[in-house]
């Protein structure tokens, strides 16, 4: 047991995800894989995957992934260059200094807005645009690493949990039963959308509890954040904020503007209305604004995160002019960043390998429908019990529409209730699962143990457990 607990003490989340996919590579050796044709169940044998399968894995996890790598990458380069600019550093030190004394109150706020946007957006990696930024302000603040994740990534899993109208997943989730049985995202919105303030307020209570011990502990100094993107101290009052200020406005209202599906979510069809006047006018035969912004310019809405990353560059190029940074400066901090991302960003890889070999292997499905055939009736039980091990190995909930999605429809008139089971229990194992992208990507960020995060997060989840039973039960049965 010593050997066992002195092997994580070093490289624990690495060790911890490679162990992940040594289990996962198991169980497609043991379990067979299976899929649903026209509503019937189809087992294929055990589909086990072998030395090559294992190398071509990671390959295809790069391939699949490729769009959040490279945003990931750009925020890296954003932020390397950023917190070398003098009116950032000053920015921030004006903030951390103006909420000496205020930390409740800044923990509760920025978790709040992490956790409307996480659940509001339709791409979750949008709103890791504003973690590096909230986490410059607690490293300046004195605040302790766990308070810096909690009111960042934490927050982020809240969102995640309590998805209303976002989340990637959430939505490809819906798109694919959707091939089974008509669920919109309206469906049962009020629902979720309690049981998203619920999460809050449960989280939240966690978060001032451990804030009070750090800020009144005399071992505060020892873990203050150790921040990636850390910003020097700038006294400079000469220097004007207000440039940064309005750019870092300019990417939040694009961002919500960009990435609320008005339409579907809210009935607004402006958004589509204007774009397709805007890439109709012409100067003379031509449609030139068309033409600039290019054929893959959708309304806002619909972005996806390429287009997100072109405002922030414009941002920074201009952020670059107004305070005469050199180009040889520029260059140097953007490869600076894209190095402090690195980790995160292998982390994030080594997981979605797990999904792959789900994929090519689909033994979950299989699992799946021997728990569906446990009982004739409807059982939130059991649905909590699948959604709960589907979760560990999809990593892309997507998928779990994509392969449950016909077990989902069985239910008929409870579908909704299925569907929001699935929804909030995949939120809650994303806060412990060793597959959590959005949990180990910030633990690296944070450089915080996995066994320490989960000490710190244990109780919260079986609190949210006992009550995500209770609603459940309710909605399966009142």
């Amino acid at each position: 047991m010593k050997k066992i607990k002195s092997m994580f003490e070093k490289h624990d989340l690495v060790k911890i995800v490679l162990l992940a996919i040594l289990v996962t590579i198991v169980l497609t050796w043991v379990i067979p894989s299976g899929s649903f044709y026209g509503g019937t169940f189809t087992s294929s044998g055990r589909l086990r995957e072998g030395l090559a399968d294992i190398m071509l894995s990671g390959v295809y996890s790069a391939q699949f992934f490729i769009q959040q790598i490279m945003f990931i990458i750009f925020v890296g380069i954003f932020y390397g260059i950023m917190t070398n600019i003098s009116g950032y550093k000053v920015l921030v030190n004006k903030i951390a200094n103006k909420l000496k004394g205020k930390e409740k109150a800044f923990v509760l706020g920025s978790s709040l807005i992490i956790t409307l946007l996480t659940s509001i957006l339709a791409q979750t990696y949008v709103v890791f645009i504003f973690i590096p930024f909230i986490i410059n302000i607690a490293s300046k603040m004195k605040l302790d690493k766990m308070t810096s994740f909690v009111c960042t990534f934490g927050s982020m899993l809240v969102g995640i949990l309590g998805a209303t109208y976002g989340s990637e997943g959430f939505l490809y989730f819906l798109s694919y039963l959707n091939n089974f049985q008509n669920i919109t995202v309206t469906a049962d919105v009020g629902i979720r959308f309690g049981i998203l303030a619920l999460t809050y307020i449960v989280f939240s209570f966690f978060t001032i509890r451990h804030l009070k011990k750090t800020l009144a502990s005399k071992k505060q100094e020892e873990n203050i954040t150790e921040d990636l993107f850390l910003v020097a101290d700038d006294k400079n009052t000469k220097v004007k904020t207000w440039p940064i200020v309005l750019f870092f406005s300019i990417i939040a209202i694009f961002a919500i503007l960009g990435y609320v599906d008005w339409l579907n979510n809210f009935g607004i069809e402006a958004f589509n209305e204007f774009h397709t006047w805007l890439t109709g006018l012409k100067i003379g035969e031509f449609t030139v604004i068309s033409y600039i912004l290019g054929k893959n310019a959708v309304a806002f809405g619909l972005w996806d995160l390429y287009i997100i990353t072109i405002i922030m560059a414009f941002v920074l190029i201009l952020s670059v002019i107004i305070y005469g940074v050199k180009l040889d400066d520029v260059i140097e901090n953007a490869m600076l960043g894209i190095k402090k991302v690195i980790n995160p960003l292998i982390l994030l890889l080594l997981i979605y390998i797990v999904f792959v070999l789900v994929y090519w292997s689909p033994f979950t499905i299989t699992i799946g429908n021997w728990l569906n055939e446990m009982s004739q009736d409807f059982n939130p039980f059991i649905v909590t019990i699948t959604a709960a091990i589907t979760s560990l190995f999809h990593v892309d909930f997507g998928y779990t529409g994509f392969g449950l999605g016909y077990i989902i429809a069985s239910y008929g008139d409870l579908s909704n209730v299925a569907h929001t089971i699935y929804v909030t229990i995949n939120g809650l194992m994303q806060f412990v699962a060793p597959t959590s992208i959005l949990l180990f990507f910030g633990l690296s960020y944070l450089n915080i143990p996995y066994k320490k995060w989960i000490k710190y997060i244990w109780q919260f989840a079986l609190i949210m457990l006992a009550l995500l039973l209770v609603i459940f039960l309710l909605l399966a049965y009142v």
